[in-house]
């Protein structure tokens, strides 16, 4: 038994990483995004972009994490890549 826990959690462990990695590649992509939309005089922030987003989670997601509680997950994760735009902007 403890040999079995001891490998889910390192698969945990695992999936922690990826997860890491995967969150920082999505806010270097966004903030490529962002540095466009500046050069171009555009909006840095879509109201719709941003909903279509979280209803495109809710029904990619295959459970057993509750649809409503993805979607939380996901918006924090996109209050949080906006808060490090909004960050890099006072530092200009």
């Amino acid at each position: 038994m403890q040999n079995r826990i001891e490998d889910l959690r390192s698969r945990v462990d695992e999936v922690d990483r990826e997860l890491i990695r995967i969150l920082n590649e999505r806010a270097r992509i966004v903030q490529e995004i962002v540095t466009i939309k500046a050069e171009a005089g555009k909006p840095l922030f879509d109201p719709r972009r941003e909903e279509e987003i979280l209803q495109k989670v809710a029904q990619e997601n295959e459970g057993p994490i509750y649809n409503t509680s993805m979607r939380e997950i996901f918006e924090l994760i996109l209050h949080r890549i906006r808060d490090l735009e909004v960050q890099r902007e006072e530092f200009r």
